[in-house]
């Protein structure tokens, strides 16, 4: 009986051939930054004197160039050697030619920007030598400017990991960047940051500022609204966000049923909203200021050069390098800022964006160059 049961239970199979591995999991898409806003045709003339109506003057030094925030953001970004793309509205025209080659050459994908028959973009600097001022006259019309179908009909948010916007139609922005948000709470595992770059404090750029990661605010702002230093913009960007904020969830449709959210047990303890963006500020003669989303400020120094031969678009190196160094580098926020600052010096001292060609990769290299 024992020998029965062994010889029932106990068998043994031939297995002629093994089963075949898995295959490997696909690798995650390559995502790369997005830069959407305006791309211009600029127009630069160096003067000695300041103009004055009626009068003649005739210089010697000028250029024209591939303008506009966004497209030199991009610039910037391919210098540093990182991927990245354009999105904004481009012409066809023949004047425009060479900006559209100058893309493709420098390895910026445009293949998703619409294409117009009309006039391009264009603008008029005159330049100070020696000074820091200047006069800006920009030609740009509604049809120009990038509109919300064009956004989602163009982007595939999968392929993105971070998205800069240029803050100059601030009610279509807005809608960009609440899809974008949508998004992000749809997919959290491939979550897109947003920054956003303005030169005003208006109640419906306040709004769209509000609804992002990151807030640059351009060096005009001080000299625009009297303010004192950089502290004083920050703050007063932090203040003006918050009431727009507020005003425009007011207005939104509540959801059914609606619970009031408790009142905190104590108001002193109230920690920050979590939707509070990082404001920056930078001046390449006074430094670069930042507020967290906690209200804790900090400021970090300018770097000067010896001497100074181009100021324009410094606003642009510097939140490109930012945007760079916090994303691709992995810095700290503080090193990020010391390493914008010191791109934004070495962009003084040349012209063009031919020089971060030189710029160290990360803030070890700044320190030894």
């Amino acid at each position: 009986m024992k020998r029965q049961i062994v010889k029932e239970f106990i068998t043994v199979k031939k297995v002629r051939h093994l089963p075949p591995e898995p295959p490997p999991p696909p690798p995650p898409p390559k995502r790369h930054v997005l830069a959407v806003g305006s791309c211009t045709l600029d127009m630069i003339t160096i003067v000695d004197m300041p103009l004055t109506p009626g009068q003649v003057q005739r210089t010697k030094e000028g250029s024209w160039r591939r303008g506009g925030p966004a497209a030199n953001i991009c610039t910037v970004w391919r210098r540093l050697g990182m991927e990245c793309e354009f999105l904004g509205v481009l012409s066809k025209v023949r004047a425009f030619e060479s900006l559209l080659s100058g893309f493709q050459s420098q390895g910026i994908d445009i293949s998703h920007c619409p294409l117009t028959n009309h006039r391009p973009a264009h603008r008029s600097i005159i330049v100070q030598r020696n000074e820091d001022a200047r006069i800006i006259l920009e030609f740009s019309s509604a049809d120009q400017e990038l509109t919300y179908q064009q956004f989602v009909g163009a982007v595939d948010y999968q392929k993105y990991s971070w998205m800069h916007f240029e803050g100059r139609n601030p009610v279509e922005m807005q809608r960009m960047i609440l899809k974008v948000r949508d998004f992000n709470e749809r997919c959290p595992e491939s979550r897109i940051m947003l920054s956003v770059d303005l030169d005003n404090l208006r109640p419906a750029t306040m709004l769209m500022a509000s609804l992002v990661d990151y807030v640059f605010a351009r060096k005009t702002m001080m000299r625009t609204y009297a303010f004192m230093n950089g502290r004083e913009v920050v703050w007063a960007l932090r203040d003006e966000m918050r009431s727009a904020r507020a005003q425009w969830e007011k207005s939104q449709p509540r959801k059914m049923p609606y619970l009031p959210p408790d009142p905190p047990a104590d108001e002193k303890c109230r920690g920050a909203p979590l939707d509070t963006p990082i404001v920056i500020y930078n001046n390449y003669m006074l430094g670069a200021s930042c507020l967290m989303a906690d209200d804790t400020y900090f400021k970090v120094g300018s770097h000067i050069p010896d001497k100074i031969v181009d100021v324009n678009s410094v606003n642009d190196t510097f939140s490109a390098a930012v945007i760079y160094a916090l994303h691709k580098v992995k810095m700290r926020l503080r090193d990020a800022l010391e390493y914008g600052t010191r791109a934004s010096a070495l962009k003084l001292t040349a012209n063009g964006f031919d020089v971060m060609r030189c710029m160290p990769k990360d803030l070890i290299g700044c320190y030894y160059a």
